[in-house]
């Protein structure tokens, strides 16, 4: 009966060590995944905005261009008036592609920031839930 007593506090022993493990690994499975949830609320709020200023930038230069065409249209067209209003709506065009290039490399910047930042995290905490793992084994069989 002795050995039987003294594996019962042994066993009891590896449960609880094995339990802590367990509610370490699910600890840092739930961060990871709250980690996820905010890059993926981030990255919608990056498109959100871009989606608001593109759509800021083509009403803009609509307003831009009925305005160049109302003045125009209302000095009258002299020779070689119209060419010039074209040259002015073509600047105002090339002039938003290019601060839409420019928004858009900057949101792309944004992104990849963020989802490096979110794979580090992760890393990390995958990372420290491993070396609780190990220290907690490591732990518990120096005991024995």
């Amino acid at each position: 009966m002795g050995g039987f007593t003294s594996i019962v506090p042994m066993a009891a022993s590896a449960l609880q060590t094995g339990q802590k493990i367990q509610a370490g690994q699910a600890d840092a499975q739930s961060r990871i995944e709250l980690t996820q949830a905010a890059r993926q609320a981030e990255l919608a709020n990056i498109a959100a905005k871009q989606k608001q200023q593109d759509a800021e930038r083509e009403d803009a230069l609509r307003r831009r261009q009925a305005s160049l065409r109302a003045r125009q249209g209302a000095s009258g067209l002299m020779a070689g008036g119209s060419v010039s209003a074209s040259a002015v709506l073509a600047g105002y065009e090339k002039s938003a592609l290019q601060d839409a290039a420019s928004d858009e490399a900057a949101a792309t910047r944004k992104r990849n920031q963020i989802n490096h930042q979110a794979s580090w995290r992760e890393k990390s905490l995958l990372r420290s839930t491993q070396d609780d793992t190990v220290a907690r084994l490591t732990a518990w069989f120096s005991q024995r």
